[in-house]
């Protein structure tokens, strides 16, 4: 459904017509430029579900009303969902210009729009009972294990999560990453054979010193790596209703997007740029783990680096290198690296660095100098864009932290913690046959196979 809505601008008084694409969400942030002034209109949308009744609530304007014969000065399509025409004086919207729900379905098909709302819908859950998660979390770092286990029977039922011992309280933590953004944002990962479990495989030894090596440096202990991936995903739960349209066209036909008329109105430039900085530096520290991990699998020695033009031949250099030059050693060649799947712009973040970026409110370009040197060359790069590589950023650092799960269960393995089998409580066993690709009754959103059916 579509709803028609008028604002003011308080600056310039300019009048434009809001033209909202009505969905599944509660509220979601909107961002807008006067067509006129050029200053940023930006607030949120309140959905009332259950019955029709939208409220608007904008910094810079004013929601007014207009003669019925009267026109408008400009007309903005608006979405939390789907990308959106760019503002313009006549987009045809009067004619009978598709919404930007009928033209995302034809980027797309059926099931992967199903798949969007799916994620969606779990990730609106995430946002909403992000506090009970988080406990878990923090508690997990201070190492209260009395209060932990009380959180954790809170969310994930006992049976399934039992907490007999500290591999089991580590999975229920770990839970907490797969069901809230895992499952919604990367399933894949639980189901790649060549992640995971494949990491018990490789050469013991080799992975022990690494795990020594790790937690003998500081900023990269295992502890210190974890409480690293948390604060992203603490970020990423605040920033996440701007990045929905975004998110929305990885479900869809490359083909079909078209950034230059294309944008969003959920967020702007300054909304997004310091989640893209954080994920950053945060996916170039992590990267120490698939590139050691890869060291172990083809050249049996994690110190060991591939032949690359940054000269990082060891793992000492990788640690005293600078972030940027660590992104040199990203490569598809070997498979724990190559599961990371990132995109990622290392010019503009460069360029971010140098202050060397501008921003056109309008067409929604960030204009940027890709050498600091020669500020008179300029490239561009769309808000959508940026957009989706802060996604990718952040998505790789949950393979990531898949790969730092597996890695502590081998150290508590070797302190001595013992890995209990499942046991599924006796009226599932006896009354109700679980199939191997039902959802696992624990709640984690996997298939019985992939979870306690694979215990």
């Amino acid at each position: 459904m579509v709803f028609n809505e008028y604002i003011k601008c308080d600056v310039c008084g300019c009048i434009t017509r809001i033209r909202l694409q009505v969905g599944w969400l509660d509220e979601h942030p909107i961002v807008v430029t006067c067509g006129k002034c050029g200053i940023s209109l930006r607030g949120k949308v309140f959905i009332g579900q259950k019955e029709t009744k939208l409220v608007f609530d904008f910094e810079n304007a004013k929601v007014t009303t207009i003669e019925p014969s009267a026109c408008c000065d400009y007309v903005v399509e608006c979405s939390g969902e789907f990308t959106t025409l760019k503002i313009s004086q006549d987009y045809g919207i009067q004619g009978g210009a598709l919404s930007p729900f009928m033209r995302y379905m034809n980027k797309t098909n059926t099931d992967n729009y199903e798949k969007f709302g799916n994620s969606i819908a779990v990730l609106k859950r995430t946002l909403k009972d992000w506090p009970k998660y988080n406990r878990i979390l923090q508690l997990n770092k201070d190492g209260n294990s009395e209060y932990l286990i009380q959180e954790i029977k809170k969310i994930f039922p006992e049976e399934y999560i039992q907490c007999r011992n500290e591999l089991e309280i580590l999975r229920a933590v770990r839970m907490v990453e797969v069901r809230c953004l895992l499952a919604p944002l990367k399933p894949e990962i639980i189901n790649l054979p060549q992640i995971g479990t494949s990491i018990f495989k490789l050469n013991k030894e080799q992975i022990f010193q690494l795990i020594d090596y790790l937690n003998s440096n500081d900023g990269y202990s295992l502890e210190q790596i974890q409480e690293q991936i948390n604060q992203l995903i603490n970020d990423f739960v605040i920033i996440y209703p701007y990045l929905i349209p975004a998110f929305s066209l990885q479900f869809c036909k490359e083909e079909g997007i078209d950034f230059e008329t294309e944008g969003t109105t959920t967020s702007a430039y300054k909304d997004v740029k310091q989640f893209y900085l954080d994920t950053y530096e945060t996916l170039a520290n992590l990267l120490i783990i698939p590139l050691a991990l890869d060291n172990i699998k083809t050249r049996n020695d994690f110190k060991m680096f591939r032949d690359n033009d940054s000269k990082i031949d060891s793992i000492d250099k990788f640690v005293s290198s600078n972030k940027a030059t660590r992104f040199h050693l990203y490569n598809t060649d070997e498979i724990y690296v190559r599961t990371l799947n990132v995109k990622y712009n290392q010019k503009l973040r460069n360029a971010i660095g140098h202050h060397d970026v501008e921003y056109d409110n309008l067409t929604q370009v960030i204009i940027y100098s890709p050498d600091h040197r020669n500020r008179s060359k300029k490239e561009k790069e769309y808000l959508l864009e940026f957009e989706i590589e802060a996604l990718s950023m952040f998505q790789s650092i949950l393979v990531v932290s898949e790969y730092l799960y597996r890695l502590r269960e081998l150290q508590l393995i070797r302190n001595g913690a013992i890995p209990l089998p499942s046991e599924l409580p006796v009226k599932l066993r006896n009354n109700k046959k679980i199939y191997p690709n039902d959802k696992c009754p624990c709640g984690s959103g996997l298939k019985y196979k992939k979870c306690h059916g694979n215990i």
